[in-house]
C-alpha cells in the first residue's frame, strides 16, 4: 500500500451510522490529507457541491448504499453530473445485487462489505483512485452479472474480483523476482502491493520493456527519458534513474554492459 499517495487524498466519507462513522473518521484523519464527513446522501451531495464551487477537489467518495434522504447510488448519480472523474468506494452490508449492478454501470468497481476491515478498505481506496475505468469492461462486467443471474452478494464479489483481475492481467507484464508492471496504473506490483514510480522511471522502464532482452546504448536511453526536446539529460541522471528502479524492484532486472549500455532481463 502506497502511504504517500494516500496522504495526498481528499476523501468525502458518507455514513449514517454514527458509531461506524466515528471509528473510521479516526483512521481517515491520520491517513488522508483531509476527510470530510456527511451523515447521509443528501448532506454528502451538498458538501461535494460546496467544495466543487470553491475549486476544492474531492478525490474519493466512500459511501454507504442504504441511507436516509438520498441513498448512495442516487448520490453518485448526482455527483457525476458535476464531476465525472471522482472515484467511489461503496461500503455495504448484505443488500440487493440490483443496487450493485446499477453502481457498476455508473463506473463503481470498488466495494467492501461490513463489518469493515480497515486495511482492506484503505487498499480499496488506493485501487479506486488509481483505476481508469474502461466503458467496454464495465458493460462486459454487467453482462456477466446478469448472465450468472446473481442472487447472493458473495457471488457478486466473486465475479467482480475475477473480472477486474482479468482486466488487470491484460495490462500487466511480468518482470522477474515476483515483480510485474502495470501499463494502466504506471506502477510496479509485488505480492499485490503497488510500488509508485516517478515520471522518468516510468518512461525508462516502459522503453526497456518495449525493447526487452536487447542491448540499449546510453544515447538511446538518454533520449528515452529526456523530458524536453533538447534532450539535455545527463549520463549521471540516467544512472540515478536506473539505480532507483533497481532499488524499487530487483537488482538483477537491468544489466549493465560496461562501455556499451544496459539490457532489461525478462524471465
Amino acid at each position: 500500500m502506497n502511504n504517500e499517495l494516500l496522504k495526498e487524498l481528499v476523501v468525502l466519507y458518507v455514513e449514517d451510522q454514527l458509531d461506524a462513522q466515528e471509528e473510521l473518521k479516526h483512521v481517515f484523519d491520520r491517513t488522508f490529507k483531509k476527510t470530510i464527513i456527511a451523515n447521509n446522501g443528501d448532506e454528502g451531495l451538498k458538501k461535494f457541491i460546496t467544495h466543487k464551487k470553491r475549486n476544492y477537489n474531492i478525490d474519493i467518495i466512500v459511501t454507504d448504499i442504504n441511507m436516509p434522504k438520498l441513498n448512495g447510488i442516487d448520490m453518485i448519480k448526482e455527483v457525476k453530473k458535476y464531476d465525472d472523474n471522482v472515484k467511489f468506494v461503496l461500503t455495504t452490508a448484505y443488500t440487493d445485487p440490483e443496487y450493485l449492478l446499477e453502481s457498476i454501470e455508473l463506473g463503481v468497481t470498488a466495494y467492501i462489505t461490513k463489518p469493515i476491515n480497515i486495511m482492506q478498505l484503505l487498499e480499496k481506496i488506493e485501487y479506486a483512485y488509481k483505476q481508469k475505468i474502461d466503458k467496454d469492461m464495465l458493460q462486459s462486467l454487467v453482462n456477466r452479472m446478469k448472465q450468472h443471474n446473481i442472487k447472493e452478494i458473495d457471488e457478486f464479489f466473486e465475479v467482480l474480483d475475477n473480472e477486474t483481475k482479468d482486466d488487470d492481467s491484460a495490462e500487466n507484464i511480468y518482470l522477474s523476482d515476483g515483480f510485474s508492471y502495470s501499463f494502466k496504473n504506471k506502477v510496479l506490483i509485488k505480492d499485490g502491493k503497488y510500488i509508485s514510480l516517478v515520471n522518468q522511471e516510468i518512461m525508462l522502464l516502459e522503453y526497456f520493456i518495449k525493447n526487452s532482452n536487447k542491448i540499449l546504448s546510453y544515447d538511446e536511453l538518454l533520449e528515452a527519458i529526456s523530458i524536453n526536446e533538447h534532450g539535455n539529460t545527463s549520463l549521471n541522471n540516467l544512472r540515478t534513474v536506473i539505480k532507483s528502479l533497481r532499488k524499487k524492484s530487483s537488482k538483477e532486472l537491468i544489466k549493465n554492459l560496461s562501455g556499451v549500455g544496459y539490457k532489461l532481463i525478462l524471465e
